[in-house]
């Protein structure tokens, strides 16, 4: 695998702008025909965390999906479109996400085939969808956001949507570290590695993402490259971040998948500065991600100290229990007419504030990690 990534202007999701940005960001790499073979099988995985309308920027947007599907069109017509969203489980909710992300509407105009990941194969010790190993080639659509505890969820974090249902809740309660969970989402990716990546960067989103509570940003771009490791990679770098601060390309890079260095990747479409956000605002939990590695006992004493806790603002609290529901370790429940965390449960996994449809989720951080802040920023001030 080559380490090309293409970048493409697209300033809205008019759909002729959107088909136009996304054929010229497979183009630069080569064209579709390097990605796809005629007739083949193929499964489109676009990002659909919950049930929100596009204009919320949490899923995937439909016009991309649909430029995708007009792209493989002269080639094969054995086209399928499917995810496993968040904590959605029961076969009527994911319809219910399928719906009103527009996701629905978009296949049934292009004659696609919705399919639900139902089912689970165990492939390296995970209940994965049989759907990304009976198709001939998988294409990865994720959406440029941030993430609570993995910084950036892109084309590497996408993948977890391949883990079935509420097996994912299980996954989080067995790995609560952000560098534990991430080297499950690298054995995904391991597992099944994408044939091509395709990144929905018209509207991203910045702090604390990767749902309502975070901030819609207009990066105006399509980001494509068969490499999801220098993908994720080059998006780090428009945040302003090293491309291995990312704690799924770190570990990825540790296992020899992706590029030795970032200057191994070639950046199609224009320079790199020309695509480079002036600020890019990370979740306030992303500290946890970017702690170096350690033992368990002396991370867990860190993260204690650390003490970021998740709470429910009562001002945007709707009651629906969604957090209860998507907690693994069952750190939540709702009590006269209020969202009680149980501290000593929590593992800060942020499942909660990733589902939450009103935005209520928010963390707290300690004096020290606000002292650190200020330091921070105080130090920048002098350099300018």
């Amino acid at each position: 695998m080559d380490h090309k990534v293409s970048l493409v202007r697209c300033r809205n999701y008019d759909t002729a702008q959107v088909q136009t940005a996304v054929a010229e960001a497979v183009r630069l790499l080569g064209g579709i025909e390097r990605f796809v073979k005629p007739k083949e099988k193929v499964l489109l995985k676009p990002n659909l965390l919950t049930d929100a309308a596009p204009e919320k920027g949490v899923d995937t947007h439909p016009e991309v999906v649909r430029a995708v599907i007009r792209l493989l069109r002269p080639l094969t017509t054995n086209i399928f479109c499917g995810d496993s969203p968040s904590v959605w489980g029961e076969k009527k909710d994911v319809g219910r996400v399928y719906e009103v992300s527009g996701i629905k509407k978009i296949c049934e105009e292009e004659g696609v085939e919705l399919v639900y990941f139902s089912r689970s194969r165990l492939v390296g010790g995970y209940p994965l969808t049989p759907w990304a190993f009976s198709c001939d080639r998988l294409i990865n659509i994720p959406k440029f956001k941030t993430h609570g505890f993995t910084i950036l969820t892109a084309c590497l974090k996408n993948l977890f949507g391949l883990v079935v249902g509420m097996h994912k809740m299980k996954i989080h309660f067995d790995h609560p570290r952000a560098l534990d969970l991430s080297r499950v989402i690298v054995d995904i990716y391991e597992a099944r590695r994408p044939d091509l990546n395709i990144v929905d960067g018209i509207t991203a989103m910045e702090g604390d993402g990767p749902g309502s509570a975070g901030t819609l940003k207009h990066m105006g771009l399509v980001a494509a490259g068969g490499d999801g490791v220098c993908v994720d990679m080059i998006l780090a770098h428009l945040m302003r971040l090293d491309g291995f601060a990312v704690p799924t390309s770190r570990e990825a890079s540790r296992r020899g998948l992706g590029p030795g260095r970032f200057q191994d990747i070639e950046v199609l479409g224009g320079p790199l500065g020309d695509f480079t956000a002036e600020s890019f605002r990370l979740p306030k939990a992303s500290i946890l991600a970017r702690l170096p590695r350690m033992p368990k006992a002396l991370s867990r004493l860190l993260t204690a100290f650390l003490s970021l806790k998740p709470y429910a603002e009562a001002s945007h609290c709707k009651l629906c229990g969604i957090c209860a529901k998507s907690c693994p370790a069952e750190a939540i429940r709702l009590d006269a007419g209020r969202v009680r965390f149980r501290r000593s449960r929590c593992i800060l996994c942020l499942c909660c504030q990733e589902v939450c449809p009103h935005g209520a989720i928010d963390v707290r951080k300690n004096s020290f990690l606000k002292l650190l802040k200020w330091c921070k920023n105080a130090g920048k001030r002098a350099r300018r």
